[in-house]
């Protein structure tokens, strides 16, 4: 049964990425206007700097970096994406492996993403996010 756990908890974490992925292209428009966030306009049902799945909460957060012509691909470009787990839409209803936790990604100039800092156990994390250059 462990063993199951901590499968379920990594697709979870999974999901939590995914989102982070998906909000790759709102942070490539938000910089063309100078920042990281939007404000978003709820009036025409854009959501701005959040996306929600059923086990995480994906944030946009931070400031671009000054330089960032300057920047090579795999600097820091200013910009993260925080993800909770445990605030999805699912409520609570998380494995208790990773409930509470959250995961902070740094994105680079290439518009990939390395891991920032971390309160999930990285046996959870996806390969990729582990080798934290």
């Amino acid at each position: 049964i462990p063993a199951y756990n901590d499968y379920i908890a990594r697709t979870q974490v999974s999901e939590g990425v995914s989102l982070a992925d998906g909000l790759k292209i709102r942070i490539a428009d938000n910089l063309q206007d100078g920042d990281c966030v939007t404000k978003g306009d709820s009036s025409t049902g854009e959501v701005g700097n959040e996306d929600k799945g059923k086990y995480a909460l994906a944030t946009i957060l931070g400031t671009p970096a000054q330089n960032l012509s300057e920047l090579k691909a795999e600097d820091p470009n200013g910009c993260q994406v925080k993800i909770e787990y445990g605030k999805g839409t699912s409520g609570g209803n998380v494995s208790a492996l990773i409930n509470n936790t959250e995961l902070v990604l740094a994105q680079l100039a290439n518009g990939s993403y390395k891991k920032e800092s971390s309160t999930v156990k990285d046996k959870f994390l996806p390969k990729a996010l582990k080798e934290n250059k």
